[in-house]
């Protein structure tokens, strides 16, 4: 998949904005500037090449969330950047991101990995609410697991872009290995979903009734048990 060209992606052109600077691996830090943004909409700005390690809850909503949940309107830009749940034992289960009726989250040069919710949704990502939408630019959802959708869920009323992304080595006990998705739009440019598995169905991607996806130079492959269910839901996907 050398032609996605993720590693080569260049971050898109936004409106001078004030920015919140995060130092690297400071996760208190973070929650604190996703709580202030969730009121000002200051973009975040995360420190390159660096991992921000997650070692517990902020709260246990939906089978728990490492960070504060989104409700306002920003970015967060790293270049190279991973915020990742711990794998050390004694963690807790929960998921890294979650984005609520309203929020609208985009992460730049992102890597989102090792969220874990068992009995819930979006082991990586989770974005749900009327209104509420996530783009993931030049990064990826990678190592997460939950019941339905291992790295992705996008629940009714919510939308997600990926653009020039990768969503790799995710599970579901459920439906939905990379992406689950019941809202109103997805879209993937320049992406990819691969090596993705399910103990149902859409080990890649799994389409809910009433939502629309769509694929523009982009790939599903190598997922089990499928690729994307139901069997034609997504157009362009070998099932």
């Amino acid at each position: 998949m050398a032609g996605l060209g993720l590693s080569m992606a260049v971050l898109p052109v936004t409106p001078a904005h004030a920015v919140t600077f995060v130092p690297c691996g400071n996760v208190a830090a973070l929650r604190a500037a996703i709580n202030a943004s969730n009121t000002s909409n200051e973009n975040i700005a995360l420190a390159p090449n660096c991992t921000y390690t997650i070692r517990d809850t902020v709260n246990t909503t939906n089978g728990g969330n490492g960070l504060p949940s989104v409700t306002g309107s920003y970015s967060i830009s790293g270049s190279d950047t991973t915020v990742r749940r711990s794998t050390e034992a004694g963690i807790p289960n929960f998921r890294i991101f979650n984005v609520v009726s309203g929020g609208d989250l985009t992460l730049n040069s992102i890597h989102v990995l090792h969220g874990r919710v068992p009995t819930g949704a979006g082991g990586g990502i989770r974005v749900s609410g009327a209104g509420s939408s996530v783009t993931v630019f030049g990064g990826s959802v990678r190592d997460n697991s939950a019941q339905t959708g291992g790295g992705i869920r996008i629940g009714l009323g919510a939308s997600a872009t990926l653009n020039s992304s990768m969503v790799s080595g995710n599970d579901a006990s459920g439906r939905g290995g990379g992406i689950s998705h019941a809202g109103s739009t997805l879209r993937l440019d320049f992406s990819a979903v691969r090596n993705n598995r399910s103990g149902l169905e859409g080990g890649g991607i799994y389409e809910g009734p009433g939502s629309q996806v769509s694929l523009a130079s982009s790939a599903v492959f190598f997922n089990i048990p499928n690729n994307c269910r139901p069997v034609g839901a997504v157009p362009g996907c070998p099932n």
